[in-house]
């Protein structure tokens, strides 16, 4: 994932923020046991998310301890408690990774390739040992495999339509969301990962819009509005998008207000706040030419884990 789904955090009680640094810091610690030290460095607010998320639907108990990170050895911070969730989440952000490489060395050009290369050998041996600490995650490899296969040859028609190539991401996050959970609790996670997941899509691709491009790369919006350059800034395709983005970010809503968030009532604020919040305003900046994500995708990098 690509670390789209932030916390609003000037909006969080300070305890909620707490709680989510918890779940942030006790995801990478978990990383570094099950795939590897190197993979600490691939987290993204998006797996946190994730984790709690799962957490609350899987009615996992939470215990926090008191640790030291790689990043400052010298202060002990709160963390979760590496939990079977915190394994799972681990050990799907490692397969998601290998495949994304794998998928980039085939289709990338120049910078994009140069780095799945060099990240390739690695992702390669965290997706091995992920399969060795969950041998059950063999059938979410093969549905990731199969699902950036056919991404993949979607792309390859160029069909002028960005929700065919949303929908199929948002299936294979949703893939992600959903597995090994009871029923119920299964559907709703598919609901909420299959519309973050186009979400996410949609606002991906307009934030690489402009340097697709120029280095003539796929891209939806390209497909449907043409290559002039500019495109994007025109204000009925910005609302377009920015209508696309709030329609998908509604749908997950009316899927999270399923949830039973009875005794996760931090969690509940901080989810609450991601989607209410944080999704919008990441969206806002990138629709209004604020910000670019691109430079600031894993708060991992800035030593901050």
């Amino acid at each position: 994932m690509f670390g789209y789904v932030r916390i609003d955090k000037p909006e969080l009680r300070v305890r909620e923020y707490e709680t989510y640094r918890a779940a942030y810091c006790g995801l990478c610690r978990s990383m570094g046991k099950c795939t590897g030290c190197s993979s600490r460095m691939t987290l993204s607010y998006d797996f946190a998310f994730l984790l709690i998320f799962r957490t609350v639907l899987a009615g996992e108990e939470l215990r926090t301890v008191t640790s030291r990170c790689p990043v400052h050895p010298l202060r002990k911070k709160p963390m979760l408690e590496t939990s079977a969730e915190s394994r799972y989440v681990s050990c799907a952000a490692a397969l998601l990774l290998y495949y994304k490489c794998k998928d980039d060395l085939r289709d990338e050009r120049g910078g994009r390739r140069l780095r799945a290369r060099a990240l390739f050998g690695t992702a390669k041996r965290m997706r091995k040992k992920a399969l060795r600490a969950l041998p059950a995650l063999s059938v979410l490899d093969e549905r990731i495999s199969a699902s950036m296969e056919a991404i993949a040859d979607a792309e390859k028609t160029s069909e002028p339509s960005v929700d065919r190539y949303a929908a199929l991401s948002g299936e294979l996050l949703s893939e992600i969301f959903a597995f090994g959970l009871p029923d119920v609790q299964a559907r709703i996670a598919k609901t909420v990962g299959y519309h973050v997941g186009k979400w996410i899509y949609l606002l991906d691709a307009y934030d690489d819009l402009a340097e697709d491009r120029e280095r003539d790369r796929f891209n939806p919006y390209l497909l449907l509005w043409g290559r002039d350059e500019g495109t994007e800034k025109s204000p009925e395709h910005r609302e377009n998008v920015r209508v696309a983005l709030l329609s998908e970010l509604a749908e997950a809503e009316k899927a999270f207000d399923l949830v039973d968030f009875y005794g996760y009532a931090d969690f509940y604020g901080v989810l609450r706040n991601i989607l209410y919040g944080g999704m919008p305003k990441t969206a806002e900046a990138i629709l209004s030419g604020e910000k670019k994500e691109k430079t600031e995708r894993t708060e991992g990098k800035k030593g901050n884990s």
